[in-house]
């Protein structure tokens, strides 16, 4: 999801929570320290208006007085910090909070005045105290002693203002607030829909500037049943032969055949995920594909039932790189590794599995991650998950295009070509005969020329075709009917 860059010289409400609204600040010491936190890396870049902690959120007012970037990530550190010494006082790992500070700029004196007072009254409002002045995680009461902010209080004249305002509110209403995000819920749904549609764009503007001649065109699209996509098609480059980097959002009715694989009933569903596969031209230059996505299902009421996170990315060489391999897969590995030391480990296993051409007994390419139904639990929040797969999406492209840098404009010859089009052959076996999300687009009715966008525009299928003992061929062969480990 794209957020506003902090700008030198503006006003800011910056605020977060934790992962799935879990707390945050246990004990007195942790509210103490965040505190100490927040004079050690801002004080020199920042001015803070107000604030206040509660059990699992935090509100800022800032001013931001170095560059936007010094000050974003002066507020990482800051969190990072606390995250660590967090974790390590309660035998836990991972995130802690959301992935991003959530901010609003405030632009003018009246909505920073209606900002100061949300903060300063926010754990009267959560019911945390009776009375918002008497809570001691916030900084109403400075502005009674000799840290008084000048600036703030000339703003409401004087000090007795000050107060009477907080007291009566001034007739504070949610508009007031334009749009301050509710912390109380978490909308998986919307958010993981914008972060898809902000990496597609992302995506496909590198791989125009790799290209350097074609470019993407764009179909948008409708499903009768509910929701749509945006397909971008790229065909006859310099690099790229063809590829696709396809988002769509549907929901409805579960259809039947749907129903009987998901073994439930009848039931609402939402999906939206971004799929990219991209075929170059060079046999040199390896096939490449990833989707994320995201799944929701519903009862009658509207409730969700069940819901989950899944995706992957995986390299499909036509000779085979060693060091290419290890490329791709260390990336992955370090991905997975923010978030747990066994992640690569399942998922690679996984990914070698799932991309399998059984009625060949060899694998599609040389694997990468795969993960599916990536659902809440005990050690994984759906927030945890979300930070997880938007990780690995956020470096797909650290992934493959130093690859693609790399091998581009190596000389080929016809004979390498042929090969390169007797391997497409097996790619398209695999997704016309296995692939689950060629399955669930269909059955759901999804777009024919979207679904089937993966399908490479030269394909070759000889009869009883074998390579030559020894060669580079045969040892792509070899590899993929025997997967090994490539970091």
């Amino acid at each position: 999801m794209k957020l506003e860059q902090l700008e030198k010289d503006h006003i800011y409400h910056i605020y977060n929570r934790g992962n799935n609204s879990e707390d945050v600040f246990r004990s007195k010491d942790n509210y103490e320290y965040f505190l100490k936190l927040i004079d050690k890396y801002l004080a020199s870049y920042a001015t803070v208006y107000a604030y206040c902690l509660l059990k699992n959120h935090y509100h800022l007012i800032v001013k931001v007085e170095k560059e936007g970037k010094e000050v974003t990530q002066k507020i990482s550190n800051l969190i990072n910090a606390y995250t660590k010494a967090y974790n390590k006082s309660y035998n836990r790992t991972g995130s802690l909070f959301e992935n991003r500070f959530k901010r609003k700029k405030i632009t003018d004196e009246e909505y920073l005045k209606k900002s100061i007072i949300y903060v300063h009254t926010n754990s009267q409002h959560h019911n945390i105290v009776e009375d918002f002045r008497k809570y001691p995680f916030s900084s109403y009461s400075n502005y009674f002693n000799d840290r008084a902010e000048n600036y703030i209080i000339d703003l409401f004249d004087n000090k007795e203002n000050f107060e009477y305002c907080h007291m009566n509110k001034f007739e504070i209403k949610e508009k007031d607030l334009q749009g301050f995000k509710n912390l109380e819920g978490l909308n998986i749904k919307d958010t993981f829909y914008q972060y898809i549609q902000d990496l597609q764009d992302t995506i496909t503007s590198k791989l125009e500037e790799i290209d350097g001649k074609a470019k993407f065109r764009e179909d948008l699209w409708k499903r009768p049943e509910g929701g749509g996509g945006r397909t971008r098609v790229i065909e006859n480059g310099n690099v790229f032969e063809k590829g696709g980097v396809n988002i769509s959002g549907v929901h409805g009715a579960l259809p039947k055949a749907m129903q009987s694989y998901f073994n439930v009933g009848e039931v609402d569903f939402f999906a939206c995920g971004l799929s990219l596969v991209l075929h170059p031209k060079n046999p040199m230059v390896p096939t490449v594909h990833a989707n994320w996505r995201y799944f929701e299902m519903y009862d009658k009421n509207g409730k969700i039932v069940d819901s989950w996170f899944g995706g992957g990315q995986d390299l499909t060489p036509y000779y085979l790189f060693d060091e290419d391999a290890r490329h791709f897969h260390q990336v992955c590995k370090d991905s997975c590794d923010k978030h747990h030391p066994d992640f690569y480990t399942i998922y690679k296993k996984k990914c070698d599995e799932y991309f399998y051409n059984a009625h060949r007994g060899e694998g599609r390419g040389v694997g990468g991650l795969f993960f599916d139904y990536c659902k809440a639990s005990d050690m994984m929040s759906m927030q945890n998950w979300y930070d997880f797969v938007t990780e690995v999406g956020d470096n797909f492209l650290n992934a493959y295009t130093p690859i693609v840098e790399k091998r581009k404009n190596l000389p080929y010859t016809q004979e390498q070509r042929d090969w390169q089009e007797i391997r497409r052959g097996r790619y398209v076996e695999f997704n016309l005969v296995h692939d689950k999300g060629t399955l669930f687009g269909l059955k759901t009715n999804g777009r024919i020329e979207s679904i089937l966008m993966s399908l490479p525009p030269h394909v070759q299928w000889r009869y009883d075709c074998h390579p030559k003992d020894g060669s580079e061929e045969a040892r792509l062969l070899e590899i993929l009917t025997n997967p090994i480990d490539w970091v």
